[in-house]
């Protein structure tokens, strides 16, 4: 059984204040673990909130690295989101705790995307399983 991509979810608490605000410093950050772990940069949007905190996402080829910071709590979410070598986004993951300084952190791996192979293509162990007939989901009017 292989998997598609690796998915690393990160809380970072107890940050410096001013390194979370930086939007500047939050996009090389991210630029920078991209670099490290030997992944590749295909665009990158990052924004300043006011009065405080950055939200940004780096698209990577092999998926896409994000943060959202709340400076007046220290606390930053990271998610890394790789496809293939899983190593490459556990490097950009460990970079970025050091850098923030986080007092305190966790780090979670998902799997995502179990496939195994037949007749050399891949296909889905997990198939979609329809919603409950009683499912309303919220409707966008046309325009």
């Amino acid at each position: 059984m292989s998997f598609l991509g690796t998915q690393i979810l990160i809380e970072l608490v107890g940050c410096p204040r001013e390194r979370l605000d930086d939007v500047e410093a939050v996009r090389g950050a991210l630029l920078s673990a991209a670099d490290l772990g030997g992944l590749t940069v295909v665009n990158d949007v990052i924004h300043k909130f006011n009065p405080h905190g950055v939200s940004g996402v780096v698209v990577i080829a092999e998926s896409h690295i994000a943060i959202h910071t709340w400076p007046e709590h220290g606390y930053a979410s990271l998610d890394i989101y790789t496809c293939g070598d899983e190593t490459k986004g556990k490097l950009a993951a460990d970079y970025l705790v050091g850098l923030f300084e986080a007092q305190h952190h966790t780090m979670q791996v998902l799997r995502r995307g179990w496939v195994r192979g037949h007749h050399g293509m891949a296909e889905p162990i997990l198939e979609m399983t329809s919603l409950p007939e009683d499912f309303e989901a919220a409707r966008v009017p046309a325009r």
